[in-house]
């Protein structure tokens, strides 16, 4: 997939965007603090206000913290959740003629005159193709959001090439443009000193992931369970931020011998759990584009993930894929990972660590900079 010769004819104003000929539409940022937070963030940071202006919902450029970013977001949504796809109130930027913007999620879409000069940022489509995964309310307003960019057809840029082909299963490919642009491994993580879990001694698997249905920790842990892994002395542990979901997580964590939920870990804490666990298990039910199993992979631990999915796209099919609705499968692989000899898991764990060490900030910027700037 690819744009065609400058799409967004910036070669006119000499290659920069003037004024505000490209505005950034960052209302994600306003409700969002996962991992598409911090690539709207960095996007925002690279192109404004060099190249481009910025806004968030209706306040323009001033990117509401604390408090108020979260009495501002209520009121976001409710505006979304009320006005959802009518022409009342639309928010009308000042761009004429050339002038485009940048949305950074399709839903914000509802609210702006989206024409076909604009670009839609395209993490998944989860909501369509995985309404059971999601609330009725979030399922209805991302289906009139993807709704109004079938009818409008701008340019549209994904993070996988998972996500593009079930976006074009959906709605074809006559768009202005389709673009995927993988991506990137946040290294920070990976930077400094690391420091034993306490009381974790052992093999162990390990699970990186926010507590929510779509990671599919269940099935994880009946494979764990099935497989009698704690009676041949190795654990599982399971870290991350609580989602929907989480209760019946724990509820079914608690009852198997050997696992242990940890929540939120330490930087120096989860580099040494990367560094020391066995294999990464996450067989989720929908990755937009697999960055769990890219930190792992950087870390040359071997992933454990969902067959034909964004996971595997992100590590370049060095991995084990299972069904993940299928447990036993998932013990199968388990088993096989934990049977590896040192000379198996050495070449094992340098394409790992090669393919995540490609995808590099510098690389996901210059795509965007040859998109936006370069027109190619």
């Amino acid at each position: 997939m690819n744009g065609r010769t400058d799409p967004l004819g910036l070669h006119a104003a000499g290659g920069r965007a003037c004024g505000n000929m490209l505005v950034f539409d960052n209302s994600l940022s306003i409700l969002n603090r996962t991992g598409a937070y911090h690539i709207a963030k960095d996007l925002t940071r690279e192109f404004v206000p060099g190249w481009a202006g910025v806004r968030y919902w209706r306040l323009g450029s001033f990117a509401p913290e604390g408090l108020v970013r979260k009495i501002v977001a209520r009121l976001m949504m409710l505006e979304i959740n009320w006005l959802r796809d009518s022409e009342a109130f639309l928010i009308r930027d000042k761009v004429d003629g050339p002038a485009f913007r940048l949305f950074l999620d399709p839903l914000y879409v509802l609210r702006s005159r989206l024409t076909k000069n604009d670009i839609v940022l395209c993490h998944d489509v989860g909501p369509l193709t995985h309404s059971d995964l999601y609330d009725e309310r979030t399922c209805s307003n991302y289906r009139l959001a993807y709704e109004k960019i079938r009818r409008v057809r701008p340019g549209v840029v994904f993070v996988s090439n998972f996500s593009a082909s079930h976006f074009e299963l959906l709605f074809g490919s006559d768009f202005r443009f389709l673009k995927t642009i993988p991506l990137y491994l946040r290294t920070e993580l990976f930077d400094g000193p690391a420091e034993a879990v306490p009381s974790v001694s052992g093999a162990f698997f390990l699970t990186v992931g926010a507590f929510e249905t779509r990671k599919n920790q269940i099935a994880a842990l009946k494979a764990y369970r099935d497989g009698e892994f704690h009676r041949q002395g190795v654990g599982y542990i399971l870290c991350g931020s609580r989602g929907a979901g989480h209760a019946e997580i724990a509820e079914l964590a608690g009852t198997v011998p050997g696992v242990r939920l940890m929540g939120y870990v330490p930087d120096a804490q989860l580099r040494w759990l990367y560094a020391n666990a066995e294999a990464f298990v996450l067989p989720s039910l929908l990755e937009g584009f697999g960055m769990p199993a890219l930190e792992a992979a950087y870390m040359g631990l071997l992933p454990i993930v969902s067959a034909d999915s964004a996971l595997v796209e992100a590590v370049g099919a060095n991995c084990l894929q299972v069904r993940p609705d299928y447990p036993p499968a998932i013990a199968d692989a388990m088993w096989k990972a934990l049977s590896r000899s040192p000379a198996e898991k050495a070449p094992t764990s340098r394409l790992l660590r090669d393919t995540a060490s490609a995808a590099t900030k510098e690389r996901f910027l210059q795509q965007w900079r040859e998109l936006l700037i370069t027109g190619s």
